[in-house]
């Protein structure tokens, strides 16, 4: 339906989306948040679109899908004051294809919205899309919801083949990821056989299939790109036909993506593997791969959010960071805060990377920094509940700026967030200890990702880590488990202390945490 771009109208357009809706949800709780949502987003979008006084209108829709509703909005007013990210964006999609928002502010609470996504339509004006998952109803089990105890389908026991996936694949695909994830895999974009061609098409995706003797799509591994330029890869959606578990097609799949890798010259591949149990770990070690960092409770113990309330998030689940070397990388120099030092020099030794740990200049500090600005990239997944905030180039403000936006995403109801610090820059082993003072702890290290190493740090709002739910497979991995727990008892700790001054702010805080005296004069006229 279209509109008059008038806050006056709203009201009618959520009783009338309300209405709509009644007719395809379960559960009548469903009606009143996803009105809350209908009306901030109708009002976000005749606030940021049209200057006051204009006259102009929009086209709302409301679709069903499997588990969820989808509230869209279409206009021709002023295109959208977004940053331009530097990855997360195919196709003019923010947040579409990978689910990733880049220089975007969060406008609604991660409770009230599952997924936003925002489509630049050139001279079609532009579309926003707000996704809520639904409540399962009582004695329904969800759509995806694992049952152990289901028949398992019978084996196939045709021959497989490897090769790279073709555009024409992409149905196939799409399909196979719903066999093996149903409706819960996080990247939304892989029930969607046009995004997958898009990412084929822009280079950010380059994937393996396994096929049967009929051509289908049984096994998938991807490598995600950050462009073209790309020197190394994130391997992801692996998945494996239920008829065709047990034949080792992952293990096949890796080693074929390894060696796709060291063909185009890539110096290595990151990855993510699950915590729970040590059956992904052990592969990556097998091929050659060594543990970089722990993420804790990176992700939810299920994909997908059917209720969510607004006490501590609990049950979620952390991740073991790994890199896997294809090529030899080059010669690089890295700036180590002094308190990582050794935990950091053991994870260069440990994967043999071509590295040279250095300590800051004794001189430097913030006054260098005067007169420049802050580069820093902002990416937040809402129906995972993270976000990552990449420091580009440091500022004078950069203490401020990354504050500012730590404070806005916990405010709007994200588990974790990451902080992604330059090792080529030495004022990263200045500011280190400042940003430690927010809440952030050591997570990890990331090598080669656009051209540089990154020192990872997370911040826990409110997320619960269960131990006992961390397995690790290597003597090395529970070293550094052990290190990144460490730092985060040491923050929660500092935390309390905090609180017991209350006259103490985080700022203050931060300028009396640096290694330097010099960097505390230059922050307070930032800061205070």
């Amino acid at each position: 339906m279209t509109l008059p771009a008038d806050p006056a109208a709203v009201p009618a357009l959520q009783r009338f989306m309300m209405q709509a809706a009644s007719g395809c949800v379960d559960c009548p709780e469903d009606l009143p948040p996803l009105g809350q949502l209908v009306e901030e987003v109708a009002l976000h979008v005749i606030r940021t679109a049209f200057d006051p006084g204009e006259t102009g209108e929009y086209t709302a829709e409301l679709t069903k899908r499997p588990d969820q509703v989808v509230f869209a909005i279409e206009d021709k007013g002023l295109p959208a004051a977004f940053n331009t990210p530097s990855r997360g964006v195919q196709d003019g999609v923010l947040g579409g294809d990978n689910g990733e928002r880049a220089g975007f502010q969060p406008f609604l609470p991660a409770n009230l919205a599952h997924r936003v996504a925002f489509r630049n339509l050139g001279r079609g004006g532009k579309r926003l899309e707000v996704a809520r998952t639904l409540s399962t109803p009582p004695g329904r089990r969800p759509l995806d919801d694992a049952n152990p105890e289901a028949d398992e389908p019978p084996r196939a026991l045709d021959s497989v083949t490897l090769r790279p996936l073709d555009a024409a694949d992409a149905p196939s695909l799409s399909r196979l990821m719903y066999r093996s994830y149903g409706y819960t895999y996080g990247s939304e974009f892989v029930y969607y056989p046009e995004r997958i061609v898009a990412m084929l098409a822009s280079g950010t995706l380059v994937s393996l299939i396994a096929v049967n003797e009929a051509d289908e799509v049984v096994g998938h591994l991807a490598m995600l790109l950050h462009g073209p330029a790309s020197t190394t890869g994130e391997t992801a959606m692996a998945a494996v036909d239920p008829r065709y578990r047990g034949r080792r097609l992952f293990e096949r799949m890796k080693d074929a993506m390894r060696d796709l890798a060291q063909s185009r010259r890539y110096f290595g591949l990151y990855s993510e593997a699950v915590a729970v149990h040590t059956f992904t770990q052990k592969g990556n070690l097998a091929l050659g791969g060594f543990e970089t960092g722990f993420l804790l409770a990176f992700t939810p113990a299920t994909q997908i959010f059917r209720k969510i309330s607004d006490g501590p998030v609990a049950d979620r689940r952390s991740a073991v960071l790994f890199y896997l070397r294809t090529n030899d990388e080059p010669h690089r120099s890295i700036h180590a805060p002094p308190h990582h030092r050794a935990i950091m020099d053991a994870i260069v030794q440990r994967g043999g990377m071509n590295r040279r740990i250095d300590a800051p200049p004794p001189h430097l500090s913030l006054h260098g920094l005067r007169g420049r600005s802050t580069a820093l990239d902002v990416a937040a997944r809402q129906d995972v509940g993270r976000a990552f905030l990449t420091v580009r180039t440091y500022g004078s403000d950069v203490l401020k700026r990354v504050q500012e936006e730590l404070r806005t995403l916990c405010r709007h109801g994200y588990a974790c967030v990451y902080l992604e610090l330059p090792l080529s820059d030495p004022m990263t082993a200045v500011l280190c200890k400042g940003f430690e003072a927010f809440g952030f702890f050591f997570a990890g290290l990331l090598f080669e990702v656009d051209g540089c190493d990154a020192l990872r740090l997370q911040y826990l709002n409110g997320a619960a880590v269960n131990q006992d739910d961390i397995k690790v497979a290597s003597e090395f991995g529970r070293d550094l488990l052990a290190y990144v727990l460490t730092a985060k008892n040491e923050v929660d700790w500092a935390r309390q202390e905090r609180r017991r001054l209350p006259t103490a702010t985080s700022a203050a805080q931060a300028r009396r945490q640096s290694d330097h005296p010099q960097v505390e004069q230059a922050a307070a006229a930032e800061l205070v």
